[in-house]
């Protein structure tokens, strides 16, 4: 090994941030001991850390759109072929879709557990492999209370919710494991919202009945 570059080595290292830039160090290092590394190293050299990080986001977050539509063996071949040895944070996303991917037996059985309520699975399957920011905002939309449909007693449909999260929870643990405290919390809710909105419903019924009999006794008085 010349002493030249030796020197450009030590000359590059000395330059960098190990705080900032530790991936590049590491590469660069391997890039000396191994002179024969094939081309994709120095590919990834000549890309900035970040825009690497951005590549493989885009990749992660292209499959996660594609997710349901692609077979199981080119979402399992795809996830392995991206690479995060530099990346480690991204290694749960990575592994929450290949577990996802291996259960996906189980969720074609859900699926067909929801004919008669296609929504709850729709919710499901898009909440389990949204990004984390993106599943935190799914569940809160599923928990806040919608104005427009304060007045819209579906009686049946919450009663769905609530029997498929049971489902879940007692037929598919492995799915349950997923979103465990969403699922919960969903069974809980449908049940408590149910009670709500039959007492509301009956309340408006009451109150109908007894507008409509003073119509009545007004009626009979002015005769």
């Amino acid at each position: 090994m010349s002493d030249s570059r030796k020197q450009e080595y030590l000359s590059q290292i000395l330059q960098m941030n190990p705080l900032e830039q530790p991936a590049e160090i590491l590469n660069r290092r391997k890039l000396f001991l191994q002179p024969q590394s094939d081309s994709r190293l120095h590919d990834s050299m000549n890309s900035s850390y970040e825009e690497r990080r951005a590549q493989i986001l885009e990749q992660i977050n292209s499959l996660r759109k594609h997710f349901w539509s692609f077979k199981t063996s080119v979402i399992e071949q795809r996830l392995n072929e991206i690479d995060i040895a530099d990346f480690p944070e991204l290694t749960f996303a990575i592994g929450r879709l290949k577990k996802i991917a291996a259960l996906r037996e189980s969720f074609s059985q859900l699926q067909h557990r929801c004919e008669n309520c296609e929504e709850f699975y729709t919710q499901f399957s898009t909440l389990v492999i949204s990004s984390p920011a993106e599943a935190e905002r799914l569940r809160s939309v599923t928990f806040s209370p919608s104005p427009a449909n304060t007045f819209d007693f579906e009686l049946p449909r919450l009663e769905d919710h609530r029997e498929l999260a049971r489902i879940v929870q007692q037929e598919f643990p492995e799915l349950h494991a997923l979103e465990k405290d969403w699922i919960n919390q969903l069974a809980a809710t449908s049940k408590k919202s149910n009670a709500i909105a039959w007492m509301v419903q009956t309340l408006h019924t009451l109150i109908a009945i007894t507008a409509g009999i003073s119509v009545v006794l007004i009626l009979y008085l002015c005769l």
